[in-house]
C-alpha cells in the first residue's frame, strides 16, 4: 500500500505488526484530519488504545464466510472412499452430489448443504472413525467444508488407516 499524506506533526512513532499492519503514534496533528485522508484515498484506518494491538475488522458479513479443513484420506476407510465416489456420480436423481463433491484426488464435503450431514453420512454407510472424526471438526472448528485428499496432511488425534 502506499499513501502519500502532506500534514506536519510534532513527533512520529511507527510500530511494525503482523501481516503487514503498522501501528502510528503521531503527536501534534488532529486525529480527525489524518483519519479524513486515509478515508479519502480509499484506505480504512482504525484507532487502538493500546500499541501492538491488533484490530480486525471484515466487511463481510459472518453468515457469507466458510470454515474449511483440509485432511488426508487416510483418515476414512476404502470402503468410506468406495461410498463417498458412488455418491458423487449420482446426477441430479436426489442423490448426494450436490454436497459431496469428486477432486480427483478425494473428495469435497459440503457439510453445510445438509441440516444432519453426519447422519445423511451414517444413513449412506460410513465408518463411525470417518463419522468421528467430522463430527469432531464441525464441533472444535465449526468446519462447513471439508477437503479429504490423498496429499491432506494427517491431523493428529484421529485414526488412520493404510489403504
Amino acid at each position: 500500500m502506499k499513501l502519500s499524506l502532506t500534514m506536519e506533526a510534532d513527533a512520529i512513532n511507527v510500530l511494525a505488526l503482523n501481516m503487514g499492519r503498522i501501528a502510528v503514534d503521531i503527536d501534534g496533528i488532529e486525529l480527525t484530519d489524518l483519519i479524513n485522508v486515509v478515508c479519502d484515498n480509499g484506505y480504512s484506518l482504525r484507532v487502538v488504545d493500546d500499541p501492538g494491538k491488533q484490530v480486525v475488522e471484515d466487511s463481510l458479513p459472518p453468515v457469507v464466510l466458510l470454515n474449511g479443513i483440509q485432511c488426508s484420506t487416510a483418515h476414512i476407510t476404502r470402503q468410506d472412499n468406495d461410498i463417498l465416489e458412488l455418491a458423487t456420480l449420482q446426477y441430479h436423481d436426489g442423490g448426494d452430489s450436490d454436497w459431496i463433491l469428486y477432486t480427483g484426488y478425494g473428495f469435497l464435503l459440503r457439510l453445510n448443504a445438509r441440516r444432519y450431514p453426519v447422519l445423511a453420512l451414517k444413513r449412506m454407510g460410513l465408518s463411525k472413525a470417518c463419522r468421528r472424526l467430522i463430527v469432531t471438526l464441525m464441533h472444535r472448528y465449526h468446519t462447513d467444508i471439508l477437503h479429504l485428499d490423498a496429499a491432506g496432511e494427517r491431523l493428529p488425534g484421529f485414526e488412520v488407516f493404510d489403504w
